[in-house]
């Protein structure tokens, strides 16, 4: 009985490994929208509205869930609170905090536009803002075809490992 019990504990081990792997590909993609959501809104308010990059980043807050609200939450708060850091430092450090499920490039990414937001011109910053979002978009395209395709190879292993290790110490 312990044996069974022990099998079907690395059989359910195996299967949420490929689950989890799954979740993070989700994830990524969750993540990406959610930011290119938020560029949009921070581009339109800077560009059309001339608002200051704080509401910029408030309004975007509010328009994103999850990771990318909070990151954007977290630029806003830091933006008006910059106690001798520059934005570029409040922008990384946002990201780091957040939690948001990126790949390095994705980070790189944002922080080349970090260091643009705020230190430039209104124009400087839209054709920046609007780089990033079209990079952004190049990665969105990927993340989801490896989510489509790594998807499935991760969920068809992690069942069938979890099955040939029941099998083998059952």
């Amino acid at each position: 009985m312990i044996r069974l019990m022990g099998a079907a504990c690395l059989a359910c081990g195996a299967m949420g490994l490929g689950l989890g792997a799954i979740a993070h590909l989700d994830g990524r993609v969750k993540d990406l929208r959610g930011l290119l959501v938020g560029l949009e809104c921070v581009q339109r308010e800077l560009s059309w509205k001339l608002a200051p990059l704080p509401d910029a980043l408030n309004l975007a807050a509010q328009q994103c869930q999850g990771a990318p609200g909070e990151f954007f939450a977290l630029c806003a708060h830091g933006a008006q609170n910059l106690r001798g850091r520059t934005f570029a430092q409040v922008w990384q450090q946002a990201g780091e905090a957040s939690q948001m499920r990126l790949e390095q490039l994705d980070v790189e990414l944002l922080d080349a536009l970090g260091s643009v937001l705020g230190q430039y011109d209104g124009e400087s910053q839209r054709q920046a803002l609007e780089h990033t979002r079209e990079q952004l978009e190049e990665q969105l395209t990927q993340a989801c075809e490896q989510r489509r395709r790594l998807g499935r190879v991760y969920g068809a292993l992690g069942v069938t490992s979890g099955a040939v290790l029941m099998i083998l110490f059952v």
